[in-house]
């Protein structure tokens, strides 16, 4: 399932206004935007992830969205793929960072 997800920097993206209290609030907001998307039979899924420091910790916040993500993957094999949008190069290093830690085969050294 890892080979269908695709983490992609762009910068031009404006962010939502929603107010989510948690990791697991924005990852609940995800999963209901995917499942929607699946619903409407899309088999392309996106998502558009955002620096959260301003409301809660961002490496949480990618564990949980990125957790959500696979978890979606797995109990909807009819999904393609799975972009992973990140606004900005603080949001991009640090979901690539946790992709890497939680679904990578072999870990970079450190």
């Amino acid at each position: 399932m890892t080979e269908k997800v695709t983490i992609e920097r762009r910068d031009d993206m404006p962010m939502p206004l929603n107010l989510l209290a948690s990791p697991e609030d924005l990852a609940a907001w995800h999963r209901e935007g995917l499942l929607g998307s699946l619903a409407r039979g899309e088999r392309e899924l996106a998502i558009a992830c955002f620096d959260t420091e301003g409301s809660f910790n961002l490496n949480l916040a990618a564990q949980a969205v990125l957790r959500m993500a696979m978890d979606i993957l797995y109990d909807h094999p009819e999904a393609e793929s799975l972009t992973v949008y990140c606004g900005g190069e603080k949001c991009w290093r640090t979901y690539c960072f946790w992709w890497n830690m939680l679904y990578a085969e072999h870990k970079p050294e450190h």
